[in-house]
C-alpha cells in the first residue's frame, strides 16, 4: 500500500506543476501546516520529492476524515494546497484504480 501511495505521489507532482500553482492556495509552509493541524487535525502521512526538488505531501486527519495534498517549494519555503477531500473511500478507491 505504501509503495502504491509513493507511486501515486510521484505521478501527481508533474500534474500539479503542469496544472499551475496559480490556482492553488499558497503560503509559508509553517503557516499551511499549522492551519491544517489546527483547523482539520491533519498531520503528514506520506511524502516524496520530485526531480526538480518540489516536495509533495499528503496530510490526513485521524481515520482519514479529511485529507490534503500540499506541494512545497523548499528553496522558497512556499507551500501550495493542491487538493483536499473528505473520507477515506475516495482516496482508497483512487489508489486501487492505479
Amino acid at each position: 500500500m505504501k509503495l502504491k501511495l509513493l507511486g501515486v505521489l510521484s505521478l501527481c507532482i508533474p500534474m500539479v506543476a503542469v496544472s499551475g500553482a496559480s490556482a492553488a492556495t499558497c503560503a509559508d509552509r509553517d503557516h499551511v501546516t499549522a492551519r491544517l493541524a489546527d483547523q482539520f487535525g491533519e498531520a503528514p502521512v506520506a511524502n516524496t520529492v520530485s526531480r526538480n526538488n518540489h516536495v509533495l505531501e499528503v496530510f490526513a486527519s485521524p481515520n482519514a476524515e479529511t485529507w490534503s495534498i500540499v506541494v512545497t517549494l523548499p528553496e522558497r519555503n512556499l507551500a501550495c494546497l493542491a487538493a483536499t477531500g473528505k473520507g477515506q473511500v475516495r482516496l482508497t478507491s483512487t489508489l486501487q484504480s492505479l
